[in-house]
């Protein structure tokens, strides 16, 4: 009896693991990538699944001194992008002032986002792949050409 009982579980154990590795081709996965933008500092994360970018998530930092400019300055040369962004669906973006820098935050839906429109603001140079989706490999040498290197993965929790 013990035997039957065995087969069973080392059955429903490979039944299990194959279901896993079925996932695991299709899982959503996150890539880091941080740099130096014209003076900001910024770090983006994209979620995808196989070559299709489904989020983009970005932190900009913007620290004051390093631009020789205050926060007034810092107000009205970020209102661009605030009024680039508000409103788009698909799109949530904010600006937090601190008293030596400003940290913007965007999160891209690129499900919900009208790619189209984001194209003409971010002056993205066709980062859409096949079917209309954003495509992860094309985004991928978008960031490298703008001075961002990829985080391994390793070091993502010592912070």
């Amino acid at each position: 009896e013990g035997d039957h009982m065995k087969k069973l579980v080392s059955l429903i154990v490979v039944i299990a693991l194959s279901a896993i590795t079925l996932a695991a081709c299709s899982k959503e996965q996150t890539k880091t990538f941080e740099g130096d933008v014209n003076g900001k500092q910024i770090i983006t994360s994209l979620t995808y699944k196989g070559d299709e970018v489904l989020k983009q998530s970005t932190i900009g930092t913007l620290k004051y001194d390093d631009l020789g400019i205050d926060k007034e300055q810092a107000k009205d040369m970020l209102k661009k992008d605030e009024k680039a962004f508000k409103g788009d669906k698909g799109v949530s973006f904010k600006i937090d002032y601190k008293d030596d820098k400003a940290v913007e935050h965007i999160d891209i839906d690129y499900e919900k986002a009208d790619i189209d429109q984001l194209k003409k603001k971010l002056g993205f140079v066709s980062v859409k792949g096949k079917n209309n989706k954003v495509s992860l490999d094309k985004t991928v040498s978008q960031m490298k050409r703008n001075g961002l290197k990829e985080k391994s993965n390793m070091t993502d929790h010592d912070d």
